[in-house]
């Protein structure tokens, strides 16, 4: 482990510890990545991470946390839609789709997106992820979600797991 490695967990603690704020943990992230070039991990993939509305805070933590774990990541611009968010999927360097939603209000299509990745032709290989405030276990799994987390961070690391679990299988 170097320098950066030891200074990307010591971030990531603080942050699951609650020592440092979310704001902070972004702009540690950020700073990390533009100082050390935190390299992504080939075997990880592409993370495609989205979210609605003015919501961005779900889909940027999600993005630094994916970053931090070896992800390379692709954000979506706030308010793009989730036919074009799906769309990206179809890059065969992606492994992973996170939404983020704020509201109960963000649910209905989000019922629809696996079913879309699956029209894409993409499902197999795509880990899905679907989280935020309002969503439950019970919801992410009728939303045929592969992974969920009571937390950011717990979702990541499920993500994670689960690629590398795919990954062996291939």
């Amino acid at each position: 482990m170097d320098w950066s490695d030891e200074k990307l967990q010591s971030v990531l603690e603080s942050f699951e510890e609650h020592r440092i704020h979310l704001l902070q943990f972004m702009k540690a992230i950020r700073d990390l990545k533009d100082e050390y070039g935190i390299t992504p991990d080939p075997e990880l993939g592409t993370a495609v991470v989205g979210c609605f509305g003015r919501h961005t805070e779900g889909r940027d933590l999600m993005s630094c946390l994916l970053i931090s774990n070896g992800f390379n990541v692709v954000s979506s611009k706030r308010d793009e839609s989730i036919e074009d968010i799906v769309g990206r999927c179809v890059d065969p360097t992606v492994t992973v789709l996170c939404l983020s939603v704020q509201t109960t209000y963000d649910c209905p299509d989000l019922y629809s997106v696996s079913g879309m990745l699956e029209e894409s032709g993409v499902r197999d290989r795509i880990i899905l992820n679907i989280g935020g405030a309002p969503i439950t276990k019970q919801m992410a799994d009728k939303m045929c979600c592969d992974v969920y987390g009571g937390t950011a961070a717990e979702s990541v690391r499920a993500i994670k797991e689960a690629v590398l679990r795919m990954r062996k299988k291939s």
